[in-house]
């Protein structure tokens, strides 16, 4: 028997063991249920990457904290260049952003550099005209390392609906 077949053979245990219709399967691996056909065919090649994926998008819920609304590090080199989630605060612990990256430490330093799309009182009046980057205005971070890409999107997609009117992200999120 050739590694190949070891690999399909491997999947097709583990779609029999979990029980669950191939749709959920293919959706539970991170698969597009036609690419999982497609493997279990000998059509598209089924090998150790696409293994060691599939099992890490079933197992994929682990987050591990890096820092909760602490003060945001100057330099930035403290944070990870890891996958995760961060929320930028004020002052005052209001949401300002919520966002997801692919490496925390160059998504964060970009947000902080980006203008801030919703009006700042800085000071007595609200002003509307002058839009300070969110350096200037965010004064705490929450960082969280989420490896999967699939769990990063849908934990984003939460906290902008759990903080609707305190985080000006510009999108609501999907769940995918």
């Amino acid at each position: 028997m050739g590694r190949k077949t070891k690999y399909v053979e491997f999947l097709r245990n583990l779609e029999e063991l979990m029980d669950i219709e191939r749709v959920d399967f293919a959706k539970a691996l991170g698969k597009q249920t036609t690419n999982l056909s497609q493997y279990f065919s000998g059509k598209k090649k089924l090998g150790k990457g696409v293994i060691r994926n599939a099992i890490r998008n079933l197992s994929e819920w682990q987050v591990t904290s890096f820092c909760e609304v602490e003060k945001i590090p100057d330099p930035l080199t403290s944070i990870p260049t890891r996958p995760g989630i961060y929320a930028l605060y004020d002052e005052a612990g209001n949401t300002l952003y919520v966002g997801q990256a692919k490496n925390l430490r160059a998504e964060t330093n970009q947000t902080l550099n980006r203008q801030v799309n919703f009006p700042i009182r800085l000071g007595p009046a609200l002003s509307k005209k002058r839009k300070p980057k969110y350096k200037e205005v965010a004064k705490r971070l929450s960082v969280y390392v989420v490896e999967s890409s699939r769990l990063r999107q849908n934990l984003e997609a939460i906290l902008l609906r759990v903080f609707p009117n305190q985080s000006h992200n510009n999108k609501l999120g999907n769940f995918r």
